[in-house]
Parts: C-alpha cells; sequence; structure tokens
C-alpha cells in the first residue's frame, strides 16, 4: 500500500457498547463468528488504492485470485478465455471454467459476477470459494470481467455483464453449456450487477432462452442507503454505511440519492420485479444491506416473481465467503446455497 490508512478502532462485536456514536439498538453478532469478524478490522472511508490492493491479494499469497490459483485448487477444470463486444466498443472478457471430462455435452453453467463494492475486484475473485459451494455440483463456470467505478458509471458494469450473458447463451454450444440452465450468482456489489441484469434480460427479452434462476448473496441494491439496516450499521461494521455511501458515489457520482436514478443501475429502484427467473436471496442480520434484500424479496412477491429468502442471524457481511463445519451458523448459510442450486440444477441432468 502507498499510504496507511486508520482501521477502525473497536472490536466489531463490541463496537455498540464501544463506540459511542452508535445511539440506536441493533442486532449482535453471534459469539462463534466474533473471533472472525474481530480478527479484520478494515477502514470505514472507503479508499479506491485499498480495495483493489486487497481485491488483488497484494499483502497475502493466499488470496491472489488468477486462472493458475483457481485451477490449481480445481484440477479437474479446464481455463479458457473469451473476448466478447462489449456495450461501448470495449472489449468484456469471460473466463470459462469447465469440467475436462463432462458427463455431458451441454452441463448447466453458473454465470459468476464478482463482489467489491463495483469499486474493486475481476474475474477470478473467490471463484476459488466458489468451488466450495459447487462441490458435488457438475457445472460450467462463466465469469464475467466487468469495467469499474468510479472509470466507468453505472449501468456500464451491468451492461457488461449483460452482453457478456448474451454472448454466453448465444454460445452455449461451444461452451457446453445448456443455455436453459444458466443460473446467475452475483455477491455483494456483484449481487446489484446480477439484479439490475437480469431486469434487462427481462425488458429486452433477451437471451432468447429465459435465465434459470439469479443468486444475489448480500446484494449491494440500494443507492439511497437510508434503510433501517444502512441506519444500525452506519458504524462498526466490515462493510459499513460510511464505506457504503463512499462506494454508491463512485458508482452513480452526484446523483446518488437522487429520483434521476434507474433500476438499472440501482435495482432497488424498480417498481416492476414481475417475470424475473426464480431468485434465492440471502443476507447477514449485522449489515446494512439486510433490508434492502428483504424488501427486494418482498416486491418479487408482491409483483408475482418467486423468491428463496434467508436472513441470517447474528451474521456479518460475507461471513460464510469460506465453508467452516465447526461453525454450525457458517456451515448452514452454505448448505442453503447448495440446496437451492442442486434443486434448480438437477432436473435438466436427469439423462447423463
Amino acid at each position: 500500500m502507498n499510504k496507511e490508512l486508520a482501521t477502525y478502532p473497536f472490536p466489531y462485536s463490541k463496537a455498540a457498547l464501544l463506540d459511542s456514536r452508535i445511539k440506536i439498538p441493533r442486532p449482535i453478532i453471534d459469539p462463534a463468528l466474533a473471533p472472525i469478524v474481530d480478527s479484520c478490522l478494515l477502514p470505514e472511508d472507503l479508499d479506491l488504492d485499498f480495495m483493489r490492493g486487497v481485491s488483488a491479494g497484494e499483502d497475502n499469497e493466499a488470496f491472489v485470485y488468477n486462472a493458475d490459483t483457481v485451477i490449481k485448487s480445481a484440477p479437474h477444470l479446464d481455463h479458457t478465455e473469451h473476448s466478447v463486444p462489449g456495450p461501448d466498443g470495449n472489449a468484456v472478457i469471460l473466463s470459462v471454467f469447465a469440467p475436462r471430462e463432462p458427463t455431458t455435452a451441454a452441463l448447466p453453467a453458473l454465470y459468476h459476477i464478482h463482489g467489491g463494492g463495483m469499486v474493486a475486484g475481476d474475474r477470478f475473485t473467490a471463484v476459488c470459494e466458489l468451488l466450495d459451494v459447487l462441490k458435488g455440483i457438475e457445472c460450467v463456470i462463466v465469469s464475467v470481467e466487468y469495467r469499474l467505478a468510479p472509470e466507468t458509471r453505472a449501468p456500464g458494469p451491468a451492461e457488461d455483464c449483460y452482453a457478456g450473458l448474451v454472448w454466453a447463451s448465444e454460445n452455449a454450444a461451444s461452451l457446453g453449456i445448456e443455455p436453459a440452465a444458466i443460473v446467475v450468482w452475483g455477491v455483494s456489489g456483484g449481487g446489484a450487477l446480477a439484479a439490475a441484469m437480469c431486469l434487462m434480460a427481462r425488458d429486452r427479452n433477451s437471451p432468447a432462452i429465459p435465465i434459470m434462476g439469479q443468486m444475489l448473496l448480500s446484494p449491494m441494491l440500494d443507492d439511497r442507503c437510508d434503510s433501517v439496516s444502512d441506519q444500525q450499521f452506519e458504524y462498526g461494521s466490515p462493510w459499513c454505511g460510511v464505506s457504503n455511501r463512499m462506494a454508491w458515489a463512485h458508482v452513480i457520482g452526484e446523483d446518488r440519492g437522487t429520483d434521476k436514478i434507474t433500476p438499472y443501475q440501482s435495482p432497488s429502484r424498480a417498481e416492476d420485479l414481475s417475470n424475473l427467473p426464480p431468485t434465492y436471496i440471502d443476507a447477514a442480520e449485522c449489515e446494512v444491506f439486510r433490508d434492502p434484500a428483504v424488501l427486494y424479496a418482498m416486491k418479487m412477491w408482491r409483483c408475482g416473481s418467486t423468491c428463496e429468502l434467508h436472513v441470517w442471524p447474528g451474521a456479518f457481511h460475507l461471513f460464510d465467503g469460506m465453508d467452516n463445519a465447526t461453525v454450525p451458523l457458517i456451515h448452514a448459510a452454505i448448505v442453503a446455497k447448495q440446496t437451492w442450486l442442486g434443486r434448480m440444477i438437477q432436473p435438466t441432468r436427469i439423462d447423463s
């Protein structure tokens, strides 16, 4: 790093007791998760150099993400790279990880949109952790490299993801993918892009074969940042209200929070959530994204779409990024994702 950033001065699990700025009641961190969340204190202010350094694994080789590290952790996969036309004359790079010995010529696919607040990360970010969730589920992973904010404002990153999805669907046969069995997976900032992309696909009737499902995991859905959970976790949280607003300001610019924002920029702005693919949404109880995620699920139900919703009690943002069988809450969250994915994907494999 080129500069030192002040990290949060208190253990997150004790923030409500020690931080005098926290004035309203809020749920407490599960004691089993407290040592995990307290082991990595982060700055409140969002700094792009810091974010992009962390995402690149700058300080820890164990968190370096690239094609080689993915294949090393999953030697049964092959990696291919594809450059597809983007929305602004740019190239959108897709990394495809497919089984070397597939059991059928056309497998289900997971379209992966990485996290990082839409300001950091790349197409390899957290793919190794994703492989843990996919144990026992045979599929192709397609991971998209979208342009980051603030260099590219919304909806540019979502349009990149959409361009990659349409290309993958139209070229499914050459990729070994069943086009009717593509599930979109978006984490945190990637959850915003996944939701926006699914709205685009619905509105544009493309790809021609509809998306099978979408998974929005601790999704960053609302630029207004004014929900109860935003207020509860304004301070003393790994991704707090301060950093969340700063990230949204990078993503949208000076119009953040105004009535100028479209659902393709901030999915919570959508009033019509009808005719969307079956959806899995989860969030942690102790994070800013909790209430926008719950409200998004409620709006889906009101509009006639179907959604499975989980709010994990006493959990913090991305608490289940890596499975831990010794912590029941983490393992339960991983199993819930596996179960939903298996339920979605398995019927397409009857003949395999």
